[in-house]
Protein backbone atom coordinates (compact mmCIF):
# COMPACT_ATOMS: atom_id res chain seq x y z
CA UNK A 1 0.00 0.00 0.00
CA UNK A 2 1.61 3.11 -1.10
CA UNK A 3 0.77 6.34 1.04
CA UNK A 4 -1.58 9.03 -0.71
CA UNK A 5 0.30 11.98 -2.28
CA UNK A 6 -2.63 14.56 -2.49
CA UNK A 7 -3.33 18.41 -0.98
CA UNK A 8 -5.94 17.06 1.34
CA UNK A 9 -4.12 13.92 2.67
CA UNK A 10 -1.57 16.22 3.37
CA UNK A 11 -3.39 19.15 4.61
CA UNK A 12 -5.37 16.33 7.25
CA UNK A 13 -2.15 14.72 8.29
CA UNK A 14 -0.36 18.02 9.36
CA UNK A 15 -3.35 19.25 11.17
CA UNK A 16 -3.51 15.65 13.19
CA UNK A 17 0.68 16.71 13.86
CA UNK A 18 -0.36 19.84 15.08
CA UNK A 19 -2.57 19.02 17.65
CA UNK A 20 -0.45 16.06 18.64
CA UNK A 21 2.41 18.35 18.82
CA UNK A 22 0.86 21.21 20.43
CA UNK A 23 -1.07 19.00 23.02
CA UNK A 24 2.72 17.94 24.06
CA UNK A 25 4.02 21.13 23.79
CA UNK A 26 1.66 22.37 26.47
CA UNK A 27 1.78 19.53 29.16
CA UNK A 28 5.16 20.70 29.17
CA UNK A 29 5.09 24.09 29.64
CA UNK A 30 2.65 23.37 32.77
CA UNK A 31 -1.00 24.15 31.08
CA UNK A 32 -3.69 22.89 33.10
CA UNK A 33 -4.49 19.40 31.76
CA UNK A 34 -8.44 18.23 31.86
CA UNK A 35 -9.10 15.02 33.47
CA UNK A 36 -9.34 13.55 29.39
CA UNK A 37 -6.10 14.68 28.78
CA UNK A 38 -4.19 12.92 31.46
CA UNK A 39 -1.26 10.60 30.91
CA UNK A 40 -1.20 11.43 27.37
CA UNK A 41 1.45 10.02 26.10
CA UNK A 42 0.78 6.48 27.93
CA UNK A 43 -2.49 6.79 26.32
CA UNK A 44 -1.29 7.28 22.44
CA UNK A 45 1.18 4.20 22.81
CA UNK A 46 -0.66 1.41 24.49
CA UNK A 47 -4.06 2.60 23.72
CA UNK A 48 -4.37 4.59 19.96
CA UNK A 49 -1.77 4.26 17.81
CA UNK A 50 -1.94 0.26 18.47
CA UNK A 51 -5.64 1.05 17.31
CA UNK A 52 -4.33 2.98 14.25
CA UNK A 53 -1.87 0.04 13.35
CA UNK A 54 -4.43 -3.52 13.80
CA UNK A 55 -7.71 -1.64 12.74
CA UNK A 56 -6.47 0.37 9.85
CA UNK A 57 -3.47 -0.70 8.43
CA UNK A 58 -3.25 -4.53 8.97
CA UNK A 59 -6.95 -4.33 7.71
CA UNK A 60 -5.60 -2.11 4.22
CA UNK A 61 -4.30 -4.42 3.87
CA UNK A 62 -6.13 -7.67 4.65
CA UNK A 63 -8.45 -6.42 2.37
CA UNK A 64 -6.68 -4.97 -0.43
CA UNK A 65 -7.53 -7.54 -3.10
CA UNK A 66 -11.56 -6.64 -2.91
CA UNK A 67 -13.58 -4.77 -5.14
CA UNK A 68 -14.22 -0.97 -4.76
CA UNK A 69 -17.66 -0.39 -2.76
CA UNK A 70 -20.31 1.16 -5.10
CA UNK A 71 -20.89 4.58 -3.01
CA UNK A 72 -23.24 6.24 -6.00
CA UNK A 73 -26.06 3.32 -6.32
CA UNK A 74 -25.79 2.24 -2.44
CA UNK A 75 -25.90 5.14 -0.66
CA UNK A 76 -27.88 7.52 -3.33
CA UNK A 77 -24.97 10.03 -3.56
CA UNK A 78 -24.87 12.43 -6.51
CA UNK A 79 -21.19 13.59 -7.43
CA UNK A 80 -22.75 16.99 -8.31
CA UNK A 81 -23.82 17.78 -4.91
CA UNK A 82 -20.95 15.35 -2.79
CA UNK A 83 -19.18 17.97 -1.33
CA UNK A 84 -21.32 20.56 -0.67
CA UNK A 85 -23.07 18.05 1.25
CA UNK A 86 -19.88 16.18 3.12
CA UNK A 87 -19.80 20.05 4.10
CA UNK A 88 -23.29 20.79 5.18
CA UNK A 89 -22.36 17.72 7.55
CA UNK A 90 -19.83 18.53 9.49
CA UNK A 91 -21.41 22.23 9.55
CA UNK A 92 -24.37 20.37 11.01
CA UNK A 93 -22.41 17.98 13.25
CA UNK A 94 -19.86 21.10 14.85
CA UNK A 95 -22.90 23.65 15.21
CA UNK A 96 -25.62 20.98 16.95
CA UNK A 97 -21.97 19.77 19.33
CA UNK A 98 -21.04 23.38 20.33
CA UNK A 99 -24.49 23.68 21.12
CA UNK A 100 -25.23 20.36 23.12
CA UNK A 101 -21.77 20.00 24.60
CA UNK A 102 -21.32 24.04 25.98
CA UNK A 103 -24.76 24.71 26.10
CA UNK A 104 -25.97 21.36 28.01
CA UNK A 105 -22.89 19.25 28.85
CA UNK A 106 -23.98 16.72 26.02
CA UNK A 107 -21.41 14.50 24.54
CA UNK A 108 -21.10 11.71 22.16
CA UNK A 109 -20.79 9.15 25.30
CA UNK A 110 -23.16 9.42 28.42
CA UNK A 111 -22.42 11.30 30.62
CA UNK A 112 -21.21 14.07 28.27
CA UNK A 113 -18.42 16.52 29.68
CA UNK A 114 -19.03 15.22 33.26
CA UNK A 115 -16.99 12.88 35.20
CA UNK A 116 -18.97 10.13 36.42
CA UNK A 117 -19.07 8.96 40.02
CA UNK A 118 -21.68 6.83 41.85
CA UNK A 119 -25.25 8.69 42.61
CA UNK A 120 -24.08 12.26 40.64
CA UNK A 121 -26.35 11.14 37.89
CA UNK A 122 -29.97 9.75 37.61
CA UNK A 123 -32.06 7.74 34.80
CA UNK A 124 -33.76 10.87 33.21
CA UNK A 125 -30.19 12.29 32.71
CA UNK A 126 -29.75 9.13 30.19
CA UNK A 127 -32.81 9.41 28.42
CA UNK A 128 -32.80 13.07 28.26
CA UNK A 129 -29.09 12.33 26.03
CA UNK A 130 -30.14 9.68 24.22
CA UNK A 131 -33.47 11.10 23.46
CA UNK A 132 -31.95 13.98 22.14
CA UNK A 133 -28.71 12.29 20.16
CA UNK A 134 -31.47 10.24 18.42
CA UNK A 135 -33.31 13.15 17.11
CA UNK A 136 -30.81 15.38 15.94
CA UNK A 137 -28.19 12.57 14.65
CA UNK A 138 -30.64 9.54 13.25
CA UNK A 139 -34.40 10.61 12.78
CA UNK A 140 -33.39 13.66 11.21
CA UNK A 141 -30.41 13.24 8.79
CA UNK A 142 -32.39 9.91 7.86
CA UNK A 143 -34.95 12.08 6.97
CA UNK A 144 -33.24 14.44 4.83
CA UNK A 145 -31.18 10.99 3.38
CA UNK A 146 -34.51 9.82 2.26
CA UNK A 147 -35.59 12.98 0.70
CA UNK A 148 -32.37 12.17 -1.45
CA UNK A 149 -33.46 8.82 -2.78
CA UNK A 150 -31.93 6.69 0.06
CA UNK A 151 -33.22 3.64 0.76
CA UNK A 152 -32.54 1.24 3.97
CA UNK A 153 -33.26 -1.85 2.16
CA UNK A 154 -31.10 -0.70 -0.79
CA UNK A 155 -28.89 -0.75 1.89
CA UNK A 156 -29.26 -3.52 4.14
CA UNK A 157 -29.51 -5.95 0.77
CA UNK A 158 -25.86 -5.32 -0.02
CA UNK A 159 -24.51 -6.64 3.00
CA UNK A 160 -21.81 -9.66 2.96
CA UNK A 161 -22.01 -10.97 6.71
CA UNK A 162 -21.04 -14.20 5.57
CA UNK A 163 -17.58 -12.57 3.79
CA UNK A 164 -17.11 -10.07 6.74
CA UNK A 165 -17.69 -12.14 9.90
CA UNK A 166 -14.22 -13.15 10.19
CA UNK A 167 -13.13 -9.10 10.73
CA UNK A 168 -16.39 -9.04 13.26
CA UNK A 169 -15.39 -11.79 15.13
CA UNK A 170 -11.71 -10.97 15.50
CA UNK A 171 -11.85 -7.11 16.24
CA UNK A 172 -15.18 -7.55 18.08
CA UNK A 173 -12.64 -10.24 20.66
CA UNK A 174 -9.84 -7.49 20.52
CA UNK A 175 -11.66 -4.27 21.73
CA UNK A 176 -14.08 -6.27 23.99
CA UNK A 177 -11.32 -8.32 26.00
CA UNK A 178 -8.94 -5.69 25.60
CA UNK A 179 -10.34 -2.91 28.11
CA UNK A 180 -10.65 -6.08 30.64
CA UNK A 181 -7.31 -7.59 30.41
CA UNK A 182 -5.41 -4.56 30.24
CA UNK A 183 -7.42 -3.59 33.51
CA UNK A 184 -8.41 -0.34 32.00
CA UNK A 185 -12.07 -1.21 33.39
CA UNK A 186 -13.58 -3.23 36.62
CA UNK A 187 -15.91 -4.78 34.23
CA UNK A 188 -15.34 -7.92 35.89
CA UNK A 189 -16.23 -8.36 39.69
CA UNK A 190 -18.47 -7.17 42.08
CA UNK A 191 -21.72 -7.84 39.83
CA UNK A 192 -24.43 -10.51 39.87
CA UNK A 193 -25.22 -12.79 37.19
CA UNK A 194 -28.91 -10.90 37.22
CA UNK A 195 -27.24 -7.62 36.86
CA UNK A 196 -24.86 -8.72 34.23
CA UNK A 197 -28.19 -9.62 32.40
CA UNK A 198 -30.03 -6.81 32.64
CA UNK A 199 -27.15 -3.99 32.71
CA UNK A 200 -25.74 -5.49 29.44
CA UNK A 201 -28.65 -5.22 27.09
CA UNK A 202 -29.62 -2.48 28.41
CA UNK A 203 -26.58 -0.37 28.28
CA UNK A 204 -26.18 -1.39 24.45
CA UNK A 205 -29.63 -0.07 23.97
CA UNK A 206 -29.06 2.63 25.83
CA UNK A 207 -25.28 3.43 23.69
CA UNK A 208 -27.25 2.32 20.61
CA UNK A 209 -30.02 5.21 20.79
CA UNK A 210 -27.50 7.89 21.85
CA UNK A 211 -24.08 7.22 20.41
CA UNK A 212 -24.32 4.25 18.01
CA UNK A 213 -26.79 4.93 15.19
CA UNK A 214 -25.91 8.52 15.62
CA UNK A 215 -22.29 7.89 14.44
CA UNK A 216 -23.39 4.75 12.13
CA UNK A 217 -26.36 7.47 9.81
CA UNK A 218 -23.89 11.01 10.85
CA UNK A 219 -20.42 9.76 10.06
CA UNK A 220 -20.85 6.01 8.04
CA UNK A 221 -23.84 6.94 6.04
CA UNK A 222 -23.79 10.51 5.20
CA UNK A 223 -20.11 11.71 5.59
CA UNK A 224 -18.02 9.29 4.16
CA UNK A 225 -19.85 7.81 1.19
CA UNK A 226 -19.56 11.39 -0.07
CA UNK A 227 -16.16 11.62 0.94
CA UNK A 228 -15.49 8.13 -0.97
CA UNK A 229 -17.00 9.34 -4.11
CA UNK A 230 -14.90 12.62 -4.22
CA UNK A 231 -11.33 10.64 -3.39
CA UNK A 232 -10.29 7.60 -4.57
CA UNK A 233 -8.12 7.16 -2.24
CA UNK A 234 -9.11 4.92 1.31
CA UNK A 235 -6.64 6.32 3.32
CA UNK A 236 -7.55 9.67 2.43
CA UNK A 237 -10.94 9.19 3.51
CA UNK A 238 -10.26 7.55 6.38
CA UNK A 239 -8.18 10.39 7.67
CA UNK A 240 -11.27 12.31 6.59
CA UNK A 241 -13.61 10.10 8.66
CA UNK A 242 -11.20 10.57 12.06
CA UNK A 243 -11.39 14.06 12.08
CA UNK A 244 -14.88 13.82 12.03
CA UNK A 245 -15.39 11.45 14.39
CA UNK A 246 -12.78 13.77 16.34
CA UNK A 247 -15.62 16.42 16.36
CA UNK A 248 -17.88 14.33 17.29
CA UNK A 249 -16.17 13.62 20.44
CA UNK A 250 -15.29 17.10 21.50
CA UNK A 251 -17.75 16.97 24.56
CA UNK A 252 -16.47 13.49 26.14
CA UNK A 253 -16.23 12.55 29.44
CA UNK A 254 -13.58 14.51 31.31
CA UNK A 255 -13.32 17.62 28.71
CA UNK A 256 -12.68 21.24 30.29
CA UNK A 257 -13.70 23.89 28.56
CA UNK A 258 -13.90 26.56 31.87
CA UNK A 259 -10.16 27.84 30.63
CA UNK A 260 -8.01 28.43 27.84
CA UNK A 261 -5.36 25.96 29.28
CA UNK A 262 -7.20 23.35 29.75
CA UNK A 263 -9.54 23.97 27.05
CA UNK A 264 -6.71 23.84 25.14
CA UNK A 265 -5.23 20.32 26.33
CA UNK A 266 -9.59 19.26 26.05
CA UNK A 267 -9.42 19.88 22.51
CA UNK A 268 -5.71 18.96 20.93
CA UNK A 269 -6.15 15.79 23.01
CA UNK A 270 -9.17 14.51 21.30
CA UNK A 271 -8.01 15.62 17.83
CA UNK A 272 -4.62 13.64 18.48
CA UNK A 273 -6.32 10.27 19.96
CA UNK A 274 -10.19 10.27 18.46
CA UNK A 275 -8.73 10.66 14.95
CA UNK A 276 -7.24 7.53 15.11
CA UNK A 277 -10.26 6.29 17.16
CA UNK A 278 -12.57 7.27 13.84
CA UNK A 279 -9.90 6.11 11.52
CA UNK A 280 -10.22 2.81 13.10
CA UNK A 281 -14.12 2.88 12.62
CA UNK A 282 -13.99 4.77 9.16
CA UNK A 283 -11.92 1.69 7.74
CA UNK A 284 -14.61 -0.72 8.19
CA UNK A 285 -17.09 0.98 6.71
CA UNK A 286 -14.74 1.68 3.99
CA UNK A 287 -13.17 -1.80 2.95
CA UNK A 288 -16.57 -3.97 3.53
CA UNK A 289 -19.65 -1.23 2.80
CA UNK A 290 -20.90 -1.93 5.65
CA UNK A 291 -21.88 1.22 8.41
CA UNK A 292 -22.65 -1.33 10.83
CA UNK A 293 -19.37 -3.52 11.04
CA UNK A 294 -17.84 -0.69 13.12
CA UNK A 295 -20.77 -0.65 15.72
CA UNK A 296 -20.43 -4.36 16.53
CA UNK A 297 -16.28 -4.27 16.54
CA UNK A 298 -15.53 -0.91 17.65
CA UNK A 299 -18.43 0.49 19.32
CA UNK A 300 -21.15 0.06 21.46
CA UNK A 301 -21.20 -3.53 21.62
CA UNK A 302 -17.61 -4.50 22.64
CA UNK A 303 -15.37 -1.43 24.23
CA UNK A 304 -18.81 0.15 25.67
CA UNK A 305 -20.04 -2.30 27.60
CA UNK A 306 -17.32 -3.23 29.72
CA UNK A 307 -16.46 0.51 30.39
CA UNK A 308 -20.41 1.39 30.57
CA UNK A 309 -22.29 -1.92 32.29
CA UNK A 310 -21.52 -1.21 36.03
CA UNK A 311 -22.12 2.86 35.68
CA UNK A 312 -25.86 1.97 34.14
CA UNK A 313 -26.38 -0.75 36.45
CA UNK A 314 -25.43 1.76 39.46
CA UNK A 315 -28.10 4.39 37.39
CA UNK A 316 -30.99 1.80 37.22
CA UNK A 317 -30.31 0.41 40.08
CA UNK A 318 -30.58 -3.38 38.90
CA UNK A 319 -30.53 -5.92 41.41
Amino acid sequence: MTMPKNKIFLAGLSFWIVATFSYFFSVQKGFDISPIAEDGLTSLLTAYIPVLVLAVFLLLYLTRKRDAVNWINLYSVKKSTAKREAWLTVVYLLVTQLILGLGFNMGLHFPGTDVYSTGSHYQADVWVWAITYTIIYTILPLIWLRGRGFSLKKLFGSFKWIRDLWIIIAYWAIDFFGPIFSGSTDFIGGISSSQYAQGIPLGILINTLGAGLPVVVMMHMIFIPRVAVLIDNKLTVILLGGLFYSVFSLFDQGVDYSSFSSGFTSFTYIVMTQTLVGMGKATFTVVTGNPFVHFITLHVISARVPFDTRMYIEIFRLR
